[in-house]
């Protein structure tokens, strides 16, 4: 029998420890309420608020997980269940499984937009505010898709924060261009001089209609401020107002939708048909927005479509997996591939730029495979670090922060660091002899003088001779993938003869196959590919769907 009362549980989230309060009235679950979190904004924001309630309304801490957000919903049950613990509750009370009535719902709508990342939100909001009804599907239980968990970053040329210095989407194509031959590809040139043209403004839309302050710099390859972030928010600073602003225009949303088909009628779009864990929809609506993500979440479409991929990781949602080429299978849509990933090193599963990850990408640390050799250049742009750990004939890599180090105080801080007091101890915990990671080492700090004739690195701070070293170990590890639907640069879909497909139109990662050819070019040009075709597109479905 339980006790009365309240109760307080802790467990493991996402990013730190939950803490959870449990009332228990009349030997019953009255209230359950999150006190202490520090899950990242947003991305946790239905399972904070949906798991609590759940647990009240099924009397149980085996309520499913919200999709998308797994980590946060198993800390919360976790909590609610040492809390339950603590009120005497034995290990079988309170663990009914969620009882789960699908439902079958028609709606009618004009305009209905696949996916709620920031090509699919931007694109519902200009819909909706150009006059059309519209309805949001997602195939999770959260809203902002990869959006919500990148950077935060926008690559512009002639926004309001950077025109004074950095003024010219000529150029910006070009750049664009040059970086897929260099590989050995070719890019759509209309749709990059769309995207070039259009950045600037894509920058200020979010400033001017959100109030959203960017901080214009040169980050990775290009040396001119074109990498545009908010310093303080980060993601936050674009997702947060724009979730704001659906939610104001009382945009509907269906949650856990993870099968939809495109419906058509005498070769007309008419409506969505869409199936999930909790419901069914039969969607009449007359235009079609698909911005459902990308490829890399799941293994097996990843290895397929981008093959050089394989073997890494992935911080991508698994419903990241080319759902888009079933959802438009009936219409004979055309898609594209050419083995492309935005590809990075990471430390671990949580955020892409913070913690060990950041430190890893951007504090330019001696970097060494597990031979004890060099395999980059330390420092310069994730996507190229990312390929050149790919080429290694190691397969490990590792990042030694020395006292001499500007990393090396919040290297120590950090749990996945792993303490060193000699290089002999180093040269043990990766793998490799001592004699070659000494090497390594020497030549490493001659290049501080001599210059690195190996990988031009031109601010190497040489290494000190003695201990402690922090070591933390990196893996090449995807965050999106580069494919999908090909389109126009009015965001139409095009069939396999290259035509237009009346009332489809898609943004974002899923249509981002010419766009990129292997590597990721630019910090911040995914957003800026979503802004600027997820409003295009959204505009021209309203359009479409008055005529």
């Amino acid at each position: 029998m339980v006790e009365n009362g309240t109760y307080t549980g802790t467990a493991q989230g996402h990013n730190a420890k939950i803490t959870v309060a449990v009332t228990l009235e009349d030997e019953k679950i009255s209230q359950v309420e999150v006190t202490d979190e520090h899950e990242t904004a947003l991305l946790s924001e239905n399972a904070l608020k949906i798991i609590p309630q759940k647990i009240i309304d099924n009397q149980s801490t085996a309520v499913d997980a919200i999709t998308g957000a797994t980590f946060t919903s198993n800390g919360i049950l976790k909590a609610a269940r040492s809390a339950l613990s603590q009120a005497g509750a034995t290990a079988t009370e309170f663990t009914a499984k969620e009882q789960i009535t699908k439902q079958q719902h028609n709606i009618t709508t004009d305009v209905a937009v696949l996916g709620t990342g920031l090509a699919g939100l931007d694109a519902a909001i200009t819909a909706k505010e150009a006059g059309a009804d519209v309805v949001l599907i997602e195939k999770t239980g959260r809203l902002g898709g990869n959006s919500v968990v990148s950077g935060g970053f926008m690559y512009a040329t002639g926004s309001k924060f950077n025109k004074e210095e950095e003024n010219d989407p000529a150029g910006l194509v070009k750049f664009y261009e040059d970086f897929a031959a260099k590989e050995g590809g070719k890019i759509d040139h209309d749709l990059i001089k769309e995207v070039a043209e259009n950045s600037g403004s894509a920058v200020d839309y979010y400033a001017d209609k959100y109030g959203v302050e960017f901080t214009a710099m040169p980050l990775g390859i290009s040396k001119k401020p074109k990498t545009h972030v908010n310093l303080e928010k980060g993601p936050v600073a674009i997702m947060g107002p724009v979730i704001k602003r659906v939610r104001e225009l009382e945009i509907p949303i269906i949650y856990d939708q993870t099968h939809e088909k495109i419906k058509t009628e005498n070769g007309q779009v008419s409506g969505i048909a869409t199936s999930g864990k909790y419901a069914d929809y039969d969607i009449n609506c007359k235009a079609v927005v698909i911005a459902v993500g990308g490829f890399d979440g799941s293994q097996t479409v990843r290895d397929k479509y981008a093959p050089s991929a394989q073997g890494t990781r992935s911080l991508s949602t698994p419903y990241d997996n080319a759902d888009y080429i079933d959802i438009t299978s009936n219409l004979h849509a055309a898609t594209e591939f050419k083995d492309g990933v935005m590809g990075i090193v990471t430390a671990n599963y949580l955020s892409v730029d913070g913690g060990a990850n950041g430190l890893i990408i951007t504090g330019k640390a001696l970097a060494v495979n597990n031979l004890g050799k060099r395999f980059t250049k330390e420092g310069q742009h994730y996507s190229l670090m990312y390929n050149d750990a790919k080429k290694s004939a190691g397969n490990k890599f590792f990042w030694i922060f020395d006292q001499n180090n500007a990393s090396y105080d919040a290297a120590s801080q950090m749990p996945e660091a792993k303490k060193c007091a000699s290089l002999q101890e180093v040269a043990k915990l990766i793998g490799s002899d001592l004699q070659t990671l000494q090497r390594t080492v020497a030549d490493y700090n001659a290049a501080a003088t001599n210059g690195d004739a190996d990988f031009g690195r031109d601010d190497i701070v040489p290494v000190a001779s003695d201990g402690p070293y922090y070591v933390i170990e990196g893996y090449p590890t995807t965050v999106a993938g580069f494919g999908g639907l090909k389109i126009t640069p009015d965001a139409q879909v095009l069939d396999t003869s290259n035509q237009p497909i009346a009332g489809v139109y898609a943004a974002g990662e899923a249509a981002s196959g010419q766009l990129f050819v292997h590597t990721y070019p630019a910090t911040g040009t995914m957003l800026t590919v979503c802004t600027v075709f997820g409003r295009i597109a959204g505009q021209n479905a309203a359009e479409y769907a008055k005529e």
